[in-house]
């Protein structure tokens, strides 16, 4: 399952890179045109309007930090920069932004969507207008547009997901919605990566401002690890701040579906009170209303009007065709090896991918080199047996893809994986023409070195004499210079997937050092407790022993009913007692290999017999498939047992159904499998308290409390882990996972 996400994960990358910018909604695209009407750029209109839109925000901001704008302000803001850009240059960026679905052929306005592109746009508005009250608040003045930006486009993953893989970003969103999750982590599941990296790393690709990439990739992170002493955090703070209370007002539609947070823990890490925390809340509607109807996102008929808008403004630009079309020129497509490699070197950008600079370097090399087709292939790590190709063909148009090298071949035959030389490309790596699907008659290859190492090739129609020797040493540097860059991307690539596991692990690490201190307070509390336990044991047994005797000779019934009473009261304690030094000192497992199947029977008899039932309806899904695990099967059927119970107790007074079934994603070194009830399920805070000791639900009396915090400390103890899920009305589901070895 690992390595079947990382392919996942790949080919959404993959696919991602062709996105250039994201698209618009024709609302906005009939508001804009009329600025820009026969060749004049109403400026501030338009600089309003771009404010305001996620796609037209990425699309100015990328244009001028590619341009090295220079800004009186730091950081940039949208509005400097829609102010220092030529006229024409703003106009072409703004016309280049792609209207949302207006002209796809299977596009229908009436068919419903499970997350409507005009309901996201404006959540991301509503956490811009909150993210901006809220800068007003804590943010230096000239930080405070960034704010909004960031707000602007913190969502600009699910755009992105939107517009590229619309099928798979339904059912994430389903799948939130049925299971009460965010969005993110749906998607890490199906995707293997989720909607707050794809926006980092689309904001790197687009190279936006350094501040808003932090902003846009950690706001969705904790609110205490943005607080803490990490430097340039407090615009993902804001932004976090922010996306709760749009959420809480319900403006627009994010798609997450798990319970919004209190907002106050962010505000209080921001300097916020809680009369401007209500200000922010209290204001929002009206603001984002404001901007809505700027943007004319209420406006009728949108798509009519927009049709008609673009035709006005196709004509327009059709009178101004000749101007543009006497300012263009082309560039010589052979002017020898020093122009191909300044051409190569000066297209690469800081933001850019390996990939993308393979990319630059294919388009380069045709021209240089006149060939119909060039393509390179990479290999990210020595073993990897997934490589990225990409080629320009004889129209210039790019092809990328995702290639499998067979496990038995290597990715650059053994006699380049040193020397440099040309050899022919079908009887070296016929396995990658086949998956390639171009046409590559005749085609060559030259091995990709860096350090010694072979890290992939350049395979090109063989249209120049490369048996000459000048010409193979000419490929030879051009070889090397594309390695030493490609390679130093490598090890970008890998620095920044360092610093995103990093902030996982800050995530990771604030979780395990709450749990753990919960648990080191519980025990060190338990224990005393147990201590006191074995002491009061022998005082009730005098108690317990005295009421037996009086009760024997004496002859009153009211003062029998009394003794025997303090006979049940203290038998009741007893129990309490030995439920809770077993509790705080469990036997060491005596861990065992058995088969899943026969526990889970043991768990059930024992459930049976512990309940006094003659019948519980228990069935079985998958579980025979499952295996073996290695555990103290003892504790585990005890465990077990305790976890049928409460879900017995679910049904008030009945028998079932309960179902044990293999769960949907299995680790590599474990058994996962799920308790499944159809009762009364519980309300979040009794969920949150479930595995807390003494804590129960039930009328006072009918239960101890220790049945779910009993079964988790002996799951623990045998190495396995155990996850509630539950809503009321709808059932509660127990994912347990236990060693294999």
């Amino acid at each position: 399952m690992p390595s079947e996400n990382h392919a996942v994960a790949r080919q959404v990358e993959l696919i991602l890179r062709r996105l250039d910018s994201l698209s618009t909604l024709p609302e906005v695209a009939a508001g804009f045109l009329p600025h820009l009407a026969e060749g004049r750029v109403n400026a501030p209109a338009l600089s309003e309007i771009i404010e305001a839109d996620p796609a037209l925000t990425a699309q100015i901001l990328s244009l001028a930090q590619e341009r090295g704008l220079r800004f009186e302000a730091d950081p940039p803001s949208v509005a400097e920069a829609v102010a220092k850009l030529p006229d024409a240059v703003v106009r072409d960026a703004v016309l280049s932004v792609k209207v949302f679905q207006v002209f796809d052929a299977d596009y229908n306005p009436e068919r419903q969507r499970p997350l409507s592109r005009k309901q996201l746009a404006l959540h991301a508005l509503a956490v811009a207008c909150a993210a901006g009250h809220i800068a007003e608040f804590v943010l230096p003045e000239p930080q405070r547009p960034l704010a909004f930006s960031a707000g602007l486009l913190c969502d600009i993953g699910k755009l992105a997901l939107d517009e590229v893989m619309p099928k798979s970003l339904a059912k994430i969103v389903g799948e939130a919605r049925q299971r009460n999750l965010s969005l993110s982590a749906v998607a890490r599941q199906q995707l293997g990566i989720d909607h707050v990296v794809v926006a980092k790393r689309l904001a790197e690709k687009w190279a936006l401002p350094e501040d808003l990439v932090l902003a846009v990739w950690l706001h969705n992170s904790d609110a205490e690890v943005l607080a803490a002493d990490l430097p340039r955090t407090r615009i993902a703070l804001v932004v976090h701040l922010a996306s709760l209370l749009a959420r809480q007002c319900g403006i627009g539609d994010g798609g997450d579906a798990d319970p919004v947070p209190d907002p106050r823990a962010a505000a209080r890490h921001l300097g916020l009170g809680d009369d401007q925390l209500d200000a922010v809340r209290n204001a929002l509607p009206e603001r984002v209303e404001a901007k809505s109807r700027m943007l004319g996102l209420d406006l009728p008929g949108a798509m009519g009007v927009y049709c008609d808008r673009i035709a006005t403004t196709a004509a327009d630009l059709s009178r101004q065709h000749g101007t543009l079309t006497q300012q263009s020129h082309s560039f010589a497509a052979d002017a020898g090896q020093l122009a191909f490699l300044r051409e190569f070197v000066l297209s690469v950008r800081p933001a850019m991918s390996a990939i993308e600079v393979a990319a630059s370097f294919a388009r380069a090399f045709r021209r240089h080199y006149q060939a119909d087709l060039v393509g390179l292939y990479l290999q990210i790590a020595p073993n990897d047996l997934f490589l990225d190709w990409v080629a320009v063909d004889a129209a210039g148009t790019l092809h990328t893809a995702l290639v499998q090298r067979p496990a038995d071949a290597p990715a650059v035959p053994p006699a380049l994986q040193r020397d440099f030389a040309i050899v022919d490309a079908a009887q070296a790596v016929p396995w990658l023409l086949e998956q390639a699907g171009l046409e590559l008659a005749e085609a060559r290859m030259a091995p990709l070195h860096i350090e010694g190492r072979a890290i992939g090739a350049i395979v090109f129609q063989d249209r120049i004499p490369v048996d000459q020797p000048e010409q193979t040493a000419s490929l030879k540097i051009a070889a090397a210079v594309a390695a030493q860059i490609i390679g130093m991307k490598f090890a970008m690539q890998k620095q920044a997937r360092l610093a995103e596991r990093f902030a996982e692990l800050l995530n990771q690490l604030r979780d395990t050092q709450t749990e753990m201190a919960a648990v080191d307070a519980f025990s060190g509390i338990a224990e005393m407790a147990a201590g006191a336990a074995h002491e009061l044991n022998n005082p009730l047994a005098v108690i317990s022993g005295r009421a037996q005797l009086l009760l024997e000779t004496e002859a009153d019934e009211d003062r029998k009913q009394m003794l025997r009473q303090i006979q049940e009261r203290t038998e009741d304690i007893s129990r309490t007692l030995e439920d809770l030094m077993t509790f705080a000192r469990p036997n060491p497992p005596q861990a065992g290999t058995i088969g899943l199947r026969a526990l889970c029977d043991q768990a059930v008899e024992q459930l049976r017999r512990q309940e006094s039932r003659d019948f519980v309806e228990v069935t079985f899904e998958d579980i025979e498939g499952l295996g073996d695990v290695h555990v103290d099967a003892g504790q585990i059927a005890t465990a077990l047992a305790h976890v049928l119970a409460n879900a017995l107790q679910s049904y008030k007074g009945g028998s079932g159904p309960i179902t044990i079934r293999a769960a949907a994603h299995q680790p590599t070194d474990a058994a996962a499998f799920v308790v499944a009830d159809q009762g009364c399920g519980m309300t979040p805070e009794t969920q949150s308290r479930a595995f807390d000791p003494f804590f129960s639900d039930c009328p006072a009396g009918r239960r101890r409390g220790m049945g779910l915090a009993h079964a988790r400390r002996l799951i623990r103890l045998n190495r396995g882990t155990i996850a509630l899920d539950s809503q009321p009305d709808q059932g509660t589901r127990v994912t347990i996972t236990l060693p294999r070895t």
